[in-house]
C-alpha cells in the first residue's frame, strides 16, 4: 500500500511540473513555432507599409521647456522645494536644478510622446537624483527620483509646474 501512495504522489508531482512547463511554453508562444509566408512579387496588394500609414506614425513629444518651481518630498528629510530650468530639443531634454536637500546641478534627459520623462539631475562628485515624471496638464511634471552615487540611500517625490 505504501509504494502505491509513494506511486501516485510521484505522478502528481510529475504532472503538475509538466503542465507548470507546458502552459510556460504557450504563454510564451513556444508551442506552434513561427508563422511565415511569401506573396508573390506582382501582388500589389502588400505594397503598402507601415510608413505610409498616418496613424502609425509617432506623434512628437509635448514641449516641456521652461521654468518650474514645485515641492519635493524626501523619504529622509521630509518637505522642500525644488526648481529646474528646461530646454528641449526634439525628445533631448537639458537644463540646471536646484533643491532644498541638494544642488545646484545639470539636468539631461528625454521626454517620450507620451509625456514621460526621465532625467539624470547631476551634483558634483558623480552624486545626483535619477527621475521619473510625467508632464501633465501643459504645465506640470510630477514623479520620483533615486538618489545615485552619494554614498547613501535615498528617494522621494517631486511636483513642480511651469
Amino acid at each position: 500500500m505504501l509504494k502505491k501512495i509513494g506511486f501516485v504522489t510521484a505522478g502528481v508531482v510529475l504532472a503538475t511540473f509538466v503542465m507548470g512547463r507546458v502552459e510556460s511554453l504557450a504563454a510564451h508562444r513556444g508551442f506552434g513555432g513561427s508563422l511565415a509566408w511569401a506573396q508573390q512579387w506582382d501582388d500589389s496588394a502588400g505594397d503598402t507599409s507601415p510608413q505610409d500609414d498616418d496613424s502609425m506614425k509617432k506623434s512628437p513629444p509635448p514641449d516641456v521647456s521652461g521654468t518650474y518651481s514645485g515641492t519635493i518630498e524626501d523619504h529622509r528629510f521630509g518637505a522642500g522645494t525644488i526648481s529646474a530650468t528646461i530646454s528641449q530639443s526634439g525628445s533631448k531634454l537639458s537644463g540646471s536644478w536646484d533643491a532644498t536637500f541638494g544642488g545646484p546641478g545639470t539636468l539631461k534627459g528625454t521626454v517620450k510622446s507620451n509625456g514621460a520623462i526621465t532625467a539624470r539631475l547631476k551634483i558634483k562628485g558623480g552624486c545626483g537624483l535619477n527621475a521619473h515624471g510625467t508632464f501633465e496638464s501643459g504645465d506640470e511634471i510630477s514623479g520620483t527620483y533615486q538618489v545615485t552615487g552619494c554614498g547613501r540611500s535615498d528617494h522621494g517625490t517631486f511636483d513642480m509646474t511651469d
